[in-house]
């Protein structure tokens, strides 16, 4: 399984609403049970958000942000990357 980051970045075509806001959080917590959410949090400085999914695919991680509520509603644009973590076991990424 890979890991994968989404940066949501606002739109402004769509409007927010707290129905809207709590269909977007009880989509997180499907894939939180789903074993696909790693976290999930605001990014303050951007008005934006950043979810971490674990998932086979690039187009499979995107299925799941294309059912969120907000982006499916045009309040947030969204970019994937995938995420290599760097750590001990792997010597931070630094023998490639």
């Amino acid at each position: 399984m890979a890991k994968f980051v989404c940066i949501y970045e606002p739109d402004r075509k769509g409007t927010w609403t707290e129905e809207l806001i709590k269909k977007h959080v009880e989509h997180l917590r499907n894939m939180k049970h789903k074993n696909v959410l790693i976290l999930c949090g605001i990014l303050k400085e951007k008005q934006g958000g950043l979810i971490m999914l674990e998932e086979k695919s690039y187009t499979e991680a995107e299925k799941h942000i294309l059912q969120d509520p907000l982006v499916v509603n045009n309040c947030y644009n969204y970019s994937i990357c995938e995420f290599l973590e760097g750590n001990e076991e792997n010597n931070y990424l630094l023998d490639g």
